[in-house]
C-alpha cells in the first residue's frame, strides 16, 4: 500500500497512527479491514495496483504453512505408505541440507537419511523393527546344541 492510499483509508476511518508504531499500525488496518480494501478500489480514484500487494503477504505466510503441514503428514503416514526419498542430501522431514559425511550416519535402518534432529527413532516414526533384528541375531549367534535339557533330573538313578 502506498503513503497516499495509506493516508487517505487513514482518514476515512479517523485515525492518524503516531510516527513510532506506524509500521504496527499499517500491518494492524491491513489485517482488521480486508474486506474495506475490495470498495476502497471502487470508491476513490486509486488504481487498483495496491490491493493485491496487500495480500501478497498473507498469501506467502499461507504458503509456508502447507510445507510444515505437509512435513507432520509424512510422520503420520503408515510405514508403507512413505513415499520414496529422492534426494539423499536433505532430511527426508524438515528438508534440511545434510553434509556429505553425515549422509552415511545419519540414515536409518528404514532406509531414509534424517538430519541430526530427526535421526533417532522416536522423531521420525521409524518402522524398522529392532526388537525383532535383536532376537534373530541372538538365535543366529547361539544356536541352541540339544532340544533337550541335560543335567537335573534327566540322570537316571544308579541301582546298587
Amino acid at each position: 500500500m502506498c503513503s497516499k492510499c495509506f493516508k487517505e483509508l487513514n482518514k476515512k476511518n479517523g485515525t492518524l497512527p503516531a510516527d513510532s508504531n506506524t509500521a504496527a499500525t499499517t500491518t494492524t488496518s491491513i489485517a482488521s479491514t480486508p474486506a474495506l480494501l475490495p470498495g476502497l478500489g471502487s470508491d476513490s480514484s486509486a488504481p487498483s495496483t495496491p490491493a493485491p500487494t496487500v495480500f501478497t503477504p498473507t498469501q506467502g505466510s499461507g504458503a509456508s504453512t502447507p510445507t510444515s503441514i505437509g512435513s507432520s503428514a509424512l510422520e503420520s503416514l503408515a510405514p508403507g505408505e512413505r513415499p520414496p526419498q529422492v534426494n539423499k542430501g536433505r532430511c527426508y522431514l524438515c528438508r534440511a541440507k545434510i553434509p556429505l559425511a553425515k549422509q552415511a550416519i545419519n540414515k536409518c535402518r528404514c532406509d531414509f537419511v534424517f538430519c541430526d534432529g530427526h535421526k533417532a527413532t522416536d522423531k521420525h516414526g521409524c518402522d524398522f523393527d529392532f526388537a525383532k533384528m535383536g532376537k534373530d541375531l541372538l538365535t543366529k549367534n547361539n544356536p541352541k546344541l540339544n532340544d533337550k535339557p541335560r543335567g537335573g533330573r534327566s540322570f537316571t538313578r544308579i541301582q546298587e
